[in-house]
């Protein structure tokens, strides 16, 4: 197999957080410079937890941009990226809470399609489930507003786009099905 750089995944999506720029590249193993790990990485240097002082709270998702910033990476592919965004912020969590928990939800859904990218099945697997799982625990933790809302996405919907795309890996398939799970704000 030859490695390649991911595709967007939803590559006409607003940006969320436009005074970022996108990096060079997007990180695949073996293919190019880890971004962090490397003197000519994208990131060699710039560590995007240093940015954080005082962290937001989830109802403030809409300032928070380097949550923003993250969905912007997932949307057009740069899923390590997004997974260091959102893990910055999940470091400054309870992580047994539903902010917690949503975090590492999406942090888990964006390594598994960097899995799937690379065509590492059981990883993919594994890592969506795991999404899925914490991704459930939100919406009954009641941290979700009456439309199951939770820092701007519809954490139900994204269940259910979870569970329909890496459903045939959770079964014994080698590949998800239909479309990605995109992460769609409210507006």
């Amino acid at each position: 197999m030859a490695l390649v750089e991911p595709q967007p995944l939803w590559p006409q999506a607003a940006r969320l957080c436009p005074q970022r720029s996108l990096p060079r590249y997007r990180f695949t193993p073996g293919l190019n410079f880890h971004p962090s790990g490397h003197p000519q990485g994208h990131s060699y240097g710039n560590d995007i937890a240093k940015e954080i002082s005082m962290p937001l709270p989830p109802e403030r998702w809409r300032d928070n941009e380097i949550y923003l910033f993250g969905i912007d990476l997932y949307h057009q592919g740069y899923f390590w990226e997004s997974h260091e965004a959102w893990e910055a912020l999940w470091h400054f969590t309870d992580k047994e809470d539903g902010e917690g928990q949503f975090l590492q939800g999406l942090i888990q859904n964006s390594a598994a399609q960097l899995k799937v990218h690379l065509k590492q099945v059981s990883a993919a697997k594994h890592l969506s489930h795991e999404a899925w799982e914490r991704l459930c625990f939100v919406l009954s933790s009641g941290v979700c507003d009456e439309k199951s809302y939770f820092m701007g996405i519809d954490v139900s919907k994204l269940v259910t786009c979870i569970q329909t795309y890496y459903g045939p890996l959770w079964t014994g398939g080698n590949s998800p099905a239909g479309q990605a799970p995109r992460l769609e704000v409210v507006p």
